[in-house]
């Protein structure tokens, strides 16, 4: 009997040992998981974008009312109105095929409906119209006008979406010439070029000689422009993040900054090179942007040596640039 009681006495203190080890583990478990998973004091991060020393502003020869004005596409469209006399209308179309044969990266055809999407609408009036005074006894008149009526900045780019071109009745004893140097004129004004002073440049704003010709400094950059292959480009901006502890608050904004609308965007966040999840943002549209705001977003890692933001992981979206997909932030640990 008293060996039994013996017996049950051990057991009993090695149950008693056995359960405060499995409380001290738990105790311990608890306080390290504790110790990861509590936030702790906010802590501001420097956040490196990628890609934004690649794109400079070119400077050029020429002066365009917006730096980087182009259409989205090379193949333009356009529509004559019927107000305008069978001349005007020959003279128009010699001057885009001018400038198609000039720049041949640029193509355009005539609109077939009103139902299509027209980029340039050409139309004339009836009447002629005196230039504003410039205390010259010499008298001068606008043979037309020109220019880009829409425009979407998109960050890299100033891209026109309209342009229209008005001509005007030319006045008696007019200077007249077989070339069709005003409709090119107001052509190259919906491009986004400017006046030029250079009286030899078919861009000056008086027509004093049938020999004024296209300056080669624009045909050059309208070569440029037009070699750029239009796709999109997607970007971060104002990113801002906070660390607390093993716990992440940002807010950021992806922007198209390129020529064309995405697809669906995703947004993929790494710790330490592991991802830890990646979300649908969208369409984004050229020119748009999406702000995301995220707060309370689980890192693997309590320290890691870096966290990584990654716009398109998969790479799905052909881009002008794919360097300023990418934002970092490096730790010292």
């Amino acid at each position: 009997m008293q060996k039994n009681r013996k017996s049950l006495g051990y057991l009993s203190n090695m149950l008693s040992i056995f359960l405060t080890f499995v409380m001290v583990i738990l105790i311990l478990y608890l306080l390290y998981f504790l110790y990861n998973n509590l936030p702790r004091s906010p802590e501001n991060l420097d956040v490196k974008i990628g890609g934004q020393e690649n794109f400079s502003q070119i400077i050029t020869e020429t002066h365009q009312f917006h730096p980087n004005m182009k259409f989205n596409h090379n193949d333009i469209s356009y529509m004559i109105s019927s107000d305008c006399d069978l001349t005007k209308k020959q003279r128009m179309h010699e001057a885009f095929n001018i400038l198609s044969q000039t720049v041949n990266s640029i193509s355009f055809h005539e609109a077939s409906s009103i139902s299509e999407p027209i980029d340039i609408e050409v139309s004339c009036s009836g009447s002629n119209k005196l230039a504003p005074s410039t205390g010259s006894k010499k008298d001068f008149f606008v043979a037309g006008e020109g220019g880009a009526t829409e425009i979407v900045e998109s960050g890299k780019y100033n891209i026109i979406t309209n342009g229209t071109v008005l001509l005007f009745k030319y006045p008696k004893n007019s200077l007249e010439c077989s070339y069709p140097n005003i409709e090119l004129h107001e052509l190259i004004h919906v491009f986004g070029f400017d006046h030029s002073q250079d009286k030899n440049s078919l861009m000056n704003p008086y027509i004093s000689s049938c020999d004024q010709k296209l300056d080669i400094s624009i045909i050059n950059e309208l070569k440029r422009l037009y070699s750029v292959e239009n796709l999109p480009d997607l970007a971060f901006e104002n990113i801002k993040a906070v660390k607390k502890g093993r716990y992440l608050d940002f807010n950021l904004t992806i922007k198209n900054i390129g020529l064309t609308d995405t697809g669906n965007v995703t947004l993929s966040v790494f710790d330490d090179n592991e991802l830890v999840e990646t979300s649908d943002v969208g369409d984004i549209k050229y020119g748009a942007g999406v702000i995301i705001k995220i707060e309370n977003f689980k890192l693997i890692h309590l320290n890691p040596k870096q966290i990584t933001f990654k716009i398109d992981n998969a790479n799905n979206i052909k881009e002008l640039d794919k360097s300023n997909n990418i934002a970092q932030v490096n730790f010292n640990n």
